[in-house]
């Protein structure tokens, strides 16, 4: 009866990290958690308009909300690293989202945001990936929120196809 339990409990386990399939589709819905790692401010000359250039670095995780897909079961608890850009001026730039499963496939994706009271928001767009990720495509939307000045969240949710 354990060796029947064990082999039904490795079958599914081998059924949860199954690769999406081509053709595809589905609504990925996320919730993060991260960390400020860098942060750099080059602040121009009195008077520009910009008033200063950001970038930065995060590094935390994200975690699936619901859904069964594929997708969802491989992003769940994957690492997650944000590398951006910004001005100071229009409070606006873009990032490059890296998602990292645990057997170390990537995910890459783009966003461009505006900021807001509590952090930014704005589009998120796949751009493909190694493994089981490779000719993705996607795009959505995330909501960035800064909780202190070195903890974060990052709600996300983005439609996305296999070719």
């Amino acid at each position: 009866m354990k060796v029947a339990a064990f082999a039904i409990a490795v079958l599914m386990g081998g059924a949860l990290a199954l690769p999406a399939h081509a053709g595809e589709r589905g609504t990925f819905k996320g919730h993060a958690v991260l960390n400020n790692t860098k942060f750099n401010e080059f602040k121009t000359p009195d008077g520009h308009p910009y008033k200063a250039a950001w970038s930065g670095e995060q590094e935390g995780l994200i975690f699936h909300n619901g859904g069964g897909s594929s997708l969802d079961r491989m992003l769940d608890r994957a690492h997650y690293i944000v590398e951006w850009v910004g001005d100071a001026g229009t409070v606006s730039g873009y990032c490059m989202k890296t998602f990292t499963t645990k057997e170390g496939h990537k995910l890459y994706a783009r966003c461009d945001w505006k900021g807001t009271d509590k952090g930014s928001s704005g589009v998120v767009t796949l751009l493909g990936g190694t493994g089981p990720f490779t000719g993705i495509k996607g795009k959505g939307k995330f909501v960035f929120v800064g909780v202190t000045p070195v903890v974060n969240y990052d709600d996300i949710e983005w439609e996305w196809e296999m070719p």
